[in-house]
């Protein structure tokens, strides 16, 4: 996208098709709104691409790089028992014999 100067990225039909996809139910004002924000997204990508970096700069995910020298000790992996389960599971609707008992959904197969 650096190569290009977009000002409206995503069009009205191309959102529309992206909103039929994802099968959102939108308003024409909320359609607009989130059309709008992601160009406004879209805009804040390319100002961060047009940004120039020496090709010695390391590609990362995050900002931090995590070495081996500055990277936590991952903690033990403990099981520590919850000191009041009854009161939790009191609080369901319904519960049997320290269960939570939810009702049972039907099966259906997607097409």
């Amino acid at each position: 996208m650096s190569d290009q100067n977009i000002d409206q990225p995503i069009t009205s039909d191309l959102f529309k098709h992206l909103v039929a996809l994802a099968a959102l139910e939108l308003s024409e004002e909320e359609a607009e709104y989130l059309r709008r924000e992601l160009n406004n997204q879209m805009k804040a990508i390319e100002e961060l691409e047009a940004i120039p970096l020496s090709e010695e700069t390391p590609i990362t995910s995050h900002g931090v790089p995590y070495s081996p020298q500055i990277t936590p000790e991952a903690r033990p992996d403990e099981w520590i028992a919850c000191p009041n389960p009854e009161e939790i599971i009191a609080q369901a609707p319904d519960a049997k014999d320290g269960y939570v008992i939810v009702p049972d959904i039907p099966h259906t197969e997607l097409e």
